[in-house]
């Protein structure tokens, strides 16, 4: 009954066509053409967090750097009002002038701040207390409680009245280091290192601010590369490919779904930064990104994204605030993918020394090559992320995001998208660290398309699981093995549901 059969078929995409005429044969040309580019947005969306990723692994990672070189922990004591426990010693403290004040210089010294806090009460009623002791203590319970710019000014008042005070230019420095203000702070620990005869252990720890602040104002970065074993790179659907009946011509089509390509590569992503402070907390900064998927056997699912930012950074011990002009580069298949000129802007705000808020705003215009051009648009996105320490090893981070995709010549290629995010991470074995996350998305499409007979929604899950092992670094990188496993359902899932696992082996770097 039908004439023969002839098979169209792409690297993403075919059709089996029964009893067609030459016009139908330029039809199914024009239609696979069109499919050819649905299906490359699949790698688009599986995208468009994964620089979002690379920057906050490499954020953390580099101020836990600088918090293992000085993270002095706070001791506390009893807190009966007339005993003082020093190195586990009781000691009676008198109700005079001597007897607080010494209590209070030493519970200072010791770090032990509600005991400041408790006796410095009850010194300053008593007449005849001495001003600077009292600014002395008032500096280092402002410092405890993260109000820095109040300790610098009870320090800065000492100072005034007496110049050459080592142990407060010491603390004033520690000040000025934590709240980001790295030139006034290595400005005093250096002419503190030039003193003579101060006891080795205040050297090095002057010496350890400065190798932090060396750190901080120099080149900061990342570096990953490895193997990678995906069993759908190409993200083939799952799903049974429909039939479609043409009365008019009667032509039978059938979409010829491709099976999932299983392939070895190599992954790598790099970052590169640099933060020039211009006074106080004000600076600028520079950044760049590059990170891809290389396929030896099949080279159409290479993918490399290169992406470079730079602007106006305030940068404090509570607040980290960037905002800048941005250029992204995506190649795909070896070839130009799209061009991106835009605007980032990030904020971080530690409101206590466990839990920070972090929001990311980013707007680009999308120019793709020729054969793309149809997808050109503008990309929105927001990300929002809040982290705590729920304990010294572990911390839990969770958040939302929001990107919007327009394109205003074509409205069924235009899409919002939802997110949130959940992960744990923390050393689960001394030398040994590991992380969960679980991210679910939404997706819904801004119009009907004609060619997939409905409104494209697809609601996608993303399942990782990180072990890194510190304690077994091979040429000074630490061994990392990823498992992720990524689930999309859509509403169109005989193109766009499917299963994929990947398995990364990589050697990884921050400084």
């Amino acid at each position: 009954m039908f004439g023969s059969v002839l098979y169209f078929i792409s690297n993403h995409m075919g059709f089996v066509i029964s009893g067609f005429t030459m016009s139908n044969n330029i039809k199914t040309l024009i239609l696979l053409t069109a499919l050819m580019a649905l299906c490359l947005s699949l790698t688009v969306y599986a995208d468009e967090d994964t620089s979002h990723k690379i920057w906050q692994e490499t954020q953390h990672n580099q101020r836990e750097n600088e918090a293992n070189l000085i993270t002095p922990d706070p001791v506390f004591a009893e807190s009966n009002a007339s005993l003082i426990v020093i190195d586990g010693q009781t000691f009676q403290v008198e109700n005079n002038l001597n007897d607080i004040a010494q209590a209070l210089y030493l519970a200072i010294n010791h770090q032990q701040w509600p005991d400041v806090r408790r006796f410095l009460t009850a010194y300053q009623k008593l007449s005849g207390h001495d001003v600077m002791l009292v600014n002395f203590a008032q500096g280092g319970l402002a410092r405890f409680e993260g109000n820095l710019g109040l300790s610098a000014y009870h320090y800065q008042q000492i100072l005034n009245q007496q110049p050459d005070f080592t142990r407060i230019k010491l603390d004033l420095a520690r000040v000025y280091f934590e709240d980001h203000k790295n030139r006034e702070a290595e400005q005093l620990f250096v002419g503190l290192s030039e003193q003579h005869e101060l006891p080795a252990i205040v050297v090095k720890n002057i010496n350890s601010y400065l190798k932090a602040i060396a750190l901080r104002n120099g080149w900061r970065g990342s570096f990953s590369a490895g193997y990678t074993y995906n069993d759908n790179v190409n993200m083939a659907s799952d799903q049974e490919a429909p039939y479609q009946y043409d009365p008019k011509t009667q032509t039978i089509l059938k979409q010829l779904i491709p099976k999932p390509i299983k392939a070895w590569g190599v992954s790598y992503d790099a970052t590169l930064s640099r933060r020039y402070q211009l006074a106080g907390h004000h600076g600028i900064f520079g950044r760049g990104l590059i990170y891809g998927e290389n396929y030896r056997a099949h080279h159409n699912e290479n993918e490399n994204t290169f992406m470079i930012t730079a602007g106006y950074n305030y940068k404090s011990s509570n607040h980290d605030f960037s905002f800048g002009p941005l250029f992204e580069y995506k190649q795909h298949a070896g070839d130009t993918f799209y061009r991106a000129i835009g605007a980032k802007t990030e904020w971080r705000w530690a409101f206590t020394g466990q839990t920070a808020l972090n929001i990311e705003l980013e707007h680009k215009q999308l120019h793709h090559q020729q054969r793309y051009r149809r997808k050109d648009g503008e990309l929105s996105s927001t990300y929002l992320t809040l982290s705590h320490a729920i304990s010294k090893n572990f911390i839990l981070s969770g958040g939302g995001d929001w990107v919007y995709r327009n394109n205003d010549q074509h409205p069924m290629d235009r899409y919002q998208q939802w997110g949130i995010r959940t992960g744990i991470s923390g050393q689960i074995y001394p030398g040994i660290n590991g992380s969960l996350f679980a991210t679910l998305k939404k997706r819904h499409f801004g119009a009907y398309h004609p060619m997939l007979h409905a409104i494209r929604q697809d609601n996608e899950q993303i399942y990782s699981a990180v072990i890194k092992v510190p304690a077994a670094e091979i040429w000074g990188m630490t061994p990392s093995f990823t498992f992720r496993h990524r689930r999309n359902h859509s509403n169109v899932d005989w193109l766009y549901s499917y299963n994929k696992n990947e398995v990364l082996i990589r050697l990884e770097k921050y400084f």
